[in-house]
């Protein structure tokens, strides 16, 4: 029998066309787990597509709650959280399809996944303080304290798996490993296989959110 691989995927927003062909590209065995370290419904249209393409195979790919999901659940206790159109566009589409269950689903994603070899968060621990005294925001918004990135106060042995950090790019270092491609900016959407340290990439094939001109200076900062 094979061995199994433990499988991280990056940020992919509405790529689900993207997604659908790293899934090919990566060739996955009955025996493989996948974990995603998302965001996934701050953007529409196919928002949804990947929410149920997650539900269908949630034997298999599994992940945390992330920033916008959260937002996405507070949204519907008030709808009064940023008044986010995309947010408007995903429940119409599930009171459409009554398909309620998605919503239940992410309201049952953990808020981080730990493992012998690793720990997976959405974005960042904060010194002195263990995962599980960390709040509910503070586990999906941490980025950096005191003007330094998380990850330089980091010290643990066990690796960290996490996202939210855009303008770093691919950090892949020895405790720590982080792999937004920016997908829906035109690049690519990432793959890490843990045992290996492989990464499998699959190019963006259209530019979903156009932030060239704009911000430039992100932009010469990941591409350089």
């Amino acid at each position: 029998m094979e061995k199994s691989r433990t499988i991280f995927i990056w940020d992919i927003q509405w790529c689900f066309d993207e997604l659908k062909l790293l899934i090919k590209k990566l060739n996955l065995k009955p025996n493989d787990k996948v974990y995603f370290v998302w965001d996934l419904i701050n953007k529409w249209p196919k928002s949804y597509k990947v929410l149920k393409y997650m539900y269908k195979n949630k034997h298999r790919f599994y992940s945390v709650k992330w920033n916008h999901e959260l937002n996405f659940l507070r949204w519907l206790k008030w709808e009064t959280y940023n008044n986010d159109k995309d947010f408007k566009n995903l429940k119409k589409k599930i009171e459409k399809n009554k398909t309620h269950y998605l919503i239940k689903y992410i309201e049952e994603l953990p808020l981080y996944i730990e493992k012998k070899d690793f720990l997976l968060i959405h974005w960042g621990l904060i010194p002195n303080k263990i995962v599980t005294e960390l709040t509910e925001d503070e586990i999906t918004r941490t980025r950096d304290i005191k003007w330094k990135p998380w990850y330089k106060y980091y010290t643990w042995n066990k690796k960290i798996i996490y996202w939210h950090w855009a303008e770093d790019s691919l950090q892949i270092n020895k405790k720590t490993k982080w792999l937004d491609s920016w997908c829906v900016y035109w690049k690519a959407l990432t793959a890490y296989i843990l045992e290996t340290e492989e990464v499998i990439q699959q190019n963006a094939l259209d530019v979903y959110i156009n932030v060239y001109k704009k911000n430039w200076w992100i932009i010469k900062r990941i591409f350089n």
